[in-house]
């Protein structure tokens, strides 16, 4: 899947500050267009995890395959209203819980047709099988125009000139008249944080 957050600039500060100082604004018609949809917050008492679960469980264990995979793809879209926060496998000391609600995720989830998006633990933890199955899924990336970027958020490193690579990385990727499209949206994260 491909996460995404609905949030205005004025509100970016924060999500930076956790997730890193890089970001890409995109046009949300763009995302509706591509299938891009909100998620649904749940938590243990919701009315709405365990209809889910139990559907799921039982769509599997009588073998309707369709059915198994429409709401697992359902449960792709459903994430808790608070929890910890993982990165790389684990759970930082400094944060004990976050808000995901005030994140305003949006997510993209692909359909394979005639395979199972979904692997079981046993088969993630097969190489094989999950480099198979990353192989399928590239084939459905998301593409994006450049008249569809709005913003290209990364941080000011004037040692490093990064700005100035990205800037040759764009006019490498695209025709000259796009990469200066992409390009004036630039803006470094210490600016934005300076102006909102």
């Amino acid at each position: 899947m491909v996460c995404f957050c609905d949030l205005p600039i004025s509100l970016i500060h924060e999500h930076l500050n956790a997730y890193g100082p890089y970001g890409i604004g995109l046009d949300k018609d763009w995302g509706r267009k591509s299938g891009v949809a909100p998620v649904i917050y749940t938590h243990r008492r919701a009315q709405t995890r365990q209809p889910i679960l139990r559907l799921t469980t039982k769509a599997v264990r009588a073998g309707d395959e369709r059915a198994a995979n429409d709401l697992k793809v359902l449960a792709a879209y459903t994430k808790p209203f608070v929890g910890p926060a993982w990165r790389a496998r684990k759970r930082p000391r400094f944060q004990s819980t976050v808000q995901f609600y005030d994140e305003r995720e949006w997510r993209y989830v692909p359909r394979l047709r005639g395979s199972d998006l979904f692997l079981r633990w046993k088969d993630y933890n097969d190489a094989s099988k999950r480099n198979s199955l990353h192989r399928d899924l590239e084939k459905l990336a998301l593409p994006v125009h450049p008249d569809f970027i709005m913003y290209l958020i990364l941080p000011f490193q004037r040692s490093e000139n990064n700005v100035i690579e990205l800037h040759n990385y764009l006019m490498a990727l695209y025709s000259r008249e796009d990469a200066i499209l992409v390009t004036s949206t630039i803006m470094t994260k210490d600016r934005l944080q300076k102006d909102v």
